[in-house]
């Protein structure tokens, strides 16, 4: 332990050659990163645990005489975290964050079913969405979670829920009218209408966005002013508070909060830890 720290304190910054860093770390692919990344991970393996079958650092869990096939997956985040410009203590407290998160009591009773649905109904992984129609980190998120989808079919549904927050004026009737188009099978195409126009929710625009889809313009706009869509996005908005919402976008991965970047990667990968833990029904796969 005290040799690694040692050598990882030497490296920190003259960097770590890649032959280098395969004779430190024998079963970690890491020539995608620069010698100054390589020193960097190196800091972050000496001072994260393996959480799934090796009970040691990262670092010791990456030795030639180690089978442990979760640490080179665990490798894998780390690497994708630093590409990504995150510093080392950032990266130690988003990975222990993020294997802390699968504990059951870490886990938040969600409703996966009262909400517009993306893909196979009976997929194993539900991945339950906060989201408000003005919030620019919502409307990044909503391809990725599309193409999370697409990638893992039979895998992963995702399942949106309405939390408008008071700061966005035009949030609340947004997601009304998004409900109207629910009840008309138009959801997910009003839903990309309103991301992809955040600065054009005035009436107008809004009436103008149902009749691209076929709706009455008209009757939506009477029906989210009369209140009719209210006590949805409230059940909605009260569930969120409740599991722990504060922001938007927040994802719950069967319940699971996720703690990393609401990128397409990062989403497929938790994706895939999750259902081999409900596969292994609350558990790591052997190694």
């Amino acid at each position: 332990m005290h040799s690694l720290l040692l050598i990882a304190a030497l490296v920190a910054q003259a960097g770590l050659s890649e032959e280098r860093a395969r004779q430190i770390l024998p079963r970690a692919d890491l020539h995608a990163l620069t010698d100054q990344q390589r020193a960097q991970f190196l800091e972050v393996a000496g001072d994260t645990f393996g959480y799934a079958g090796c009970n040691e650092t990262l670092a010791r869990c990456l030795g030639a005489n180690v089978s442990d096939k979760h640490a080179l997956r665990t490798t894998e985040l780390v690497k994708a975290l630093l590409l990504d410009g995150y510093s080392p203590s950032t990266i130690v407290d988003m990975v222990e964050r993020y294997y802390a998160s699968f504990a059951r009591e870490k886990r938040q009773k969600l409703q996966d079913q009262d909400c517009p649905q993306l893909g196979y109904p009976k997929s194993p992984v539900a991945v339950v969405e906060f989201s408000d129609y003005q919030c620019p980190h919502c409307a990044a998120s909503a391809k990725p979670l599309r193409d999370l989808v697409r990638a893992l079919p039979n895998k992963v549904r995702l399942c949106f829920k309405y939390f408008p927050l008071p700061s966005h004026n035009r949030a609340q009737i947004a997601a009304g009218c998004a409900e109207f188009a629910r009840q008309r099978g138009k959801f997910w195409e009003m839903s990309d209408l309103l991301f992809s126009h955040q600065e054009e929710l005035g009436d107008s625009e809004l009436k103008s966005y149902a009749r691209q889809l076929g709706l009455d313009g008209d009757a939506m706009l009477r029906q989210v002013y009369a209140g009719r869509f209210d006590a949805t996005i409230e059940r909605h908005k009260k569930e969120g508070i409740d599991g722990g919402v504060r922001a938007t976008p927040t994802l719950y991965f069967d319940g699971r909060q996720l703690t990393l970047p609401v990128k397409y990667d990062f989403l497929v990968f938790t994706a895939q830890d999750e259902d081999e833990w409900q596969r292994n029904r609350g558990g790591w796969d052997a190694n």
